[in-house]
């Protein structure tokens, strides 16, 4: 597949501050995500990561600059259609899991699918192959205060990935779990951008961050980027 998924074209977030003027988060920032690539975003803590992730994931909009998502400025869209969106060619996973407590492992990854036209039974049936592809075909049943810190979030993956996602986007998924199992979550992740979606990760980890080809570092607002060729890297 060619051109690029995602694209930020001279891209700023600004809040409005405590005197009521306006702080810029994001300075300008221009970047293209291509098919399949895999990325991180390192950087302090307070330094824009989050907010970054949030635009590429369409979940709020740039103050000023244009961002595309296959070709469509996603900027000119009304908020439904960018719901539809990310409904249907997005996932995210999230540190905190994001997990229904009183359902099963297998209703919170169909909840994944509930604004497709697939019927019941066909959700179902990808929900439990997105389960069984993270290792948890054995824990269809169980219900998420059944289940280890790190079995949620391969639940929490699971959901992501039974859309069949153009792009996952996964915002510090390693930082409630161990050492082990956090590597173990990162893997699977990789694997999952190893079917054909793109991927790009937060997190604090460089441990984690070297395992990406590509990495973009945020500090004060200020995007800028390296490869694992860079020394700095």
């Amino acid at each position: 597949m060619t051109g690029d998924l995602l694209t930020l074209d001279h891209v700023t977030k600004a809040f409005a501050g405590r005197s009521g003027t306006m702080i810029e988060i994001l300075h300008p920032t221009t970047l293209a995500i291509g098919h399949g690539e895999r990325i991180a975003i390192v950087g302090p803590s307070g330094s824009g990561k989050s907010t970054l992730l949030s635009l590429l994931g369409t979940l709020d909009m740039p103050t000023t600059g244009t961002l595309r998502y296959d070709g469509d400025d996603v900027t000119a869209m009304g908020e439904r259609r960018r719901s539809e969106l990310r409904a249907a060619r997005i996932g995210f996973v999230f540190q905190q899991f994001h997990l229904i407590a009183g359902v099963s492992a297998l209703e919170n990854v169909t909840i994944g699918l509930q604004y497709t036209s697939l019927p019941r039974a066909r959700r179902r049936e990808r929900s439990t192959e997105a389960l069984e592809q993270v290792g948890l075909g054995e824990r269809l049943r169980h219900r998420p205060s059944q289940l280890s810190g790190g079995e949620q979030q391969r639940v929490a993956i699971a959901r992501a990935l039974v859309k069949h996602p153009d792009i996952i986007f996964a915002d510090e998924p390693t930082g409630a779990l161990d050492t082990d199992t956090g590597h173990t979550i990162i893997d699977l992740l990789l694997d999952a951008a190893g079917d054909g979606a793109s991927l790009v990760v937060v997190t604090h980890d460089p441990t984690v961050a070297a395992r990406f080809d590509r990495r973009l570092h945020i500090r004060d607002g200020m995007v800028s980027e390296t490869t694992q060729g860079d020394e700095h890297a």
